[in-house]
Formats: C-alpha cells, sequence, structure tokens
C-alpha cells in the first residue's frame, strides 16, 4: 500500500463515525429541491441522483419534494462552474457531479477556475475501484493489446474520470490509444462501443459492469489492487507515483453531492444529517439494491472534505507530474 493510500486508510478510520455524530443544526424547509446532475440521462450519476431524489425528502424538514435536473457537459465542468456561481445558496440546488472535480483546478487550471475548498460536500454514495474495459467485438482482449494497439477510447469532457483514468492509463503505462471526447454519459459511450465507434472506456465503477458481461472485457482497475491487474502498478518514479496516488484518491468518494459555496452552515449541516441518515435506511438499501452491482460504502461530507484538504496539500511537483499523466 502506498504512503498516500496508507493515510488515507488511517484518515477513514479516524472519521468513520462521522455520520453517527453530524452537530445539530437549525432546521431549513424548503418545498421543493433540485439535484442538477453534470451528465446525461441513463448513466451512473443519472441514476444514483434519481435514487437519492426518491428517498431524500423524508429526511428533510417538511418533506420537500426533489426533482432531478440534467446538465451535462464537460464531465459536469460546466455545473459545477454553476454551482460555483449562478446557482441559489437556499440550499434549494444541489449537485451530482464527478469526485475528479475536487482536483480539476489543479489539473487544468485555465477551464477550471474555481477555488475546490469552496465546495460544500453533502456524502458520497460509493467507495470502489475504477476499471477499465472494452467490447468483446473490439478484439482488445488483453493488457499487452491495450497498451499496444490502436484503438478509441470513449469519454466526456476532459475533466471528467472517464478521460482523467484513460489518460493516465495511456500516458503512465505509454498506452497507443486515442482518447474520443463530447459524449453525454457513459450511458452514451456505451452506446457507442455497442455501434463499434469505440472500443471502450475507462474510469468505470463496478456498477456499471452490471450491463451484460459476456459483451465487455475487463482490462484493469485503478485504486485497489484485485483480480485484475491495476493499472498504474508500472509507474514507479516516486513523484509520478504520488501523483497518481493523488488522481485515484478519487475513488474514496465516488457519485458525491455538493451543495453551493454559500449554503449556510445550518443548511449544510440539515442536508448532511439527512444524507447519513437516509444511506442507512432500510428502504433506501432496498431500493439501492435493485441497481445491480452498485455496492454502497458511503462516506460523510465532513469525511469528504477532510479527504480534499488534505490531498490539496501535495506539492507542487506532485501537481505537475499529474497534470503531466492526465494530459
Amino acid at each position: 500500500m502506498s504512503l498516500i493510500f496508507g493515510r488515507l486508510h488511517a484518515l477513514f478510520i479516524a472519521i468513520g463515525l462521522a455520520f453517527a455524530v453530524c452537530p445539530p443544526a437549525q432546521a431549513v424547509e424548503l418545498q421543493t429541491i433540485t439535484i442538477k446532475v453534470g451528465y446525461g440521462a441513463g448513466g451512473g450519476f443519472d441514476q444514483t441522483s434519481r435514487l437519492i431524489a426518491r428517498h431524500l425528502g423524508r429526511f428533510l424538514p417538511g418533506n420537500p419534494s426533489i426533482v432531478v435536473q440534467n446538465v451535462p457537459g464537460g464531465g459536469s465542468l460546466k455545473l459545477t462552474k454553476m454551482l460555483m456561481g449562478s446557482e441559489p445558496a437556499d440550499g434549494s440546488v444541489i449537485a451530482s457531479i464527478s469526485e475528479a472535480m475536487f482536483y480539476a483546478p489543479i489539473l487544468d487550471p485555465e477551464n477550471a477556475t474555481f477555488d475546490p475548498l469552496a465546495l460544500q460536500w453533502l456524502g458520497s454514495l460509493v467507495n470502489d475501484p475504477a476499471y477499465c474495459l472494452t467490447s468483446k467485438q473490439s478484439g482488445i482482449d488483453t493488457m499487452e493489446k491495450f497498451l499496444q494497439s490502436d484503438f478509441l477510447i470513449g469519454a466526456t469532457g476532459k475533466n471528467s474520470t472517464t478521460y482523467i483514468f484513460a489518460a493516465l492509463a495511456k500516458n503512465g503505462m505509454k498506452a497507443r490509444y486515442k482518447i474520443v471526447t463530447g459524449f453525454e454519459g457513459t450511458a452514451d459511450i456505451e452506446l457507442a462501443m455497442q455501434r463499434g465507434e469505440i472500443a471502450g472506456m475507462c474510469g468505470v465503477s463496478s456498477a456499471l459492469l452490471r450491463a451484460d458481461r459476456a459483451a465487455i472485457n475487463i482490462i484493469g482497475m485503478f485504486g485497489q489492487r484485485g483480480s485484475v491487474p491495476r493499472l498504474t502498478d508500472g509507474i514507479v518514479d516516486p513523484t509520478a507515483r504520488q501523483a497518481a496516488d493523488l488522481i485515484e484518491s478519487a475513488l474514496h468518494i465516488h457519485h458525491p453531492l455538493v451543495a453551493p459555496p454559500g449554503v449556510s452552515k445550518e443548511t449544510l449541516g440539515v442536508l448532511r444529517k439527512a444524507y447519513s441518515d437516509m444511506v442507512v435506511d432500510p428502504d433506501f438499501l432496498t431500493d439501492a439494491a435493485k441497481l445491480g452491482d452498485l455496492t454502497l460504502n458511503p462516506t460523510s461530507g465532513e469525511a469528504i472534505s477532510q479527504l480534499v484538504a488534505q490531498q490539496l496539500k501535495a506539492t507542487p511537483a506532485v501537481f505537475a507530474a499529474a497534470r503531466e499523466l492526465v494530459k
């Protein structure tokens, strides 16, 4: 286990009870809350947001109705910028964005022009590795072929996990494939794979592996070691290794919800408490089980904030190496 991942393990043990010790907060009542999703309809973020929308209101004062609105663009960068600027800060709008947004200003400072420490995290659903996969029809079915063949990998925006992890494997392992961006979400990428327009995608959580297993090849994984090769094990330079660990740390907080920076401490406390109550609720868990292979391993908003602050203390050399790995 790397140094950074060892520290992360200790961090999550130390704050593992954060869900149970949320401080009391003043009641905030809203008639309607909108969950804006930074991806198109049908993908993993859309599905988990609609799952949350069916249940979160039961744990909020006044039991508000919750609606979902898709705002795709740039791997959720478009929505993140909206959240940081134009969205109301009264708790009526929250957002489902890529976990990679916390280091987007480090990896792409020209486009991600916001302070990642200003994001107010409510919680995340999944602490899970990510995968690179290809379609069976592509013929790319081994690590050797994946690294040495010329083919296309699909991604949403350059700040999305689908791009970042594809680039991390490509640059870290000197692969030859090309990355094609512009898809609205993983559902669109899957369709392009089925049509034979592209060969595969990366940054895929286990929830998306519930698709027809006979139609895909699982090439490798990020973040943990398991039954398939870890795609960054070939990175040996110490600084690049730390940079890869920084990038992979986002996998601890997959499918997060965030609130705008201006939301008051009291409102943030109410939203976080509702989220933490929801993720252990039997009805919510029963509904979540219908999403196939989605394995819930929630992280509290407080824990995410501490993780983000810790990771953003990395040295400029590590940040520079991370930019090289995902360019």
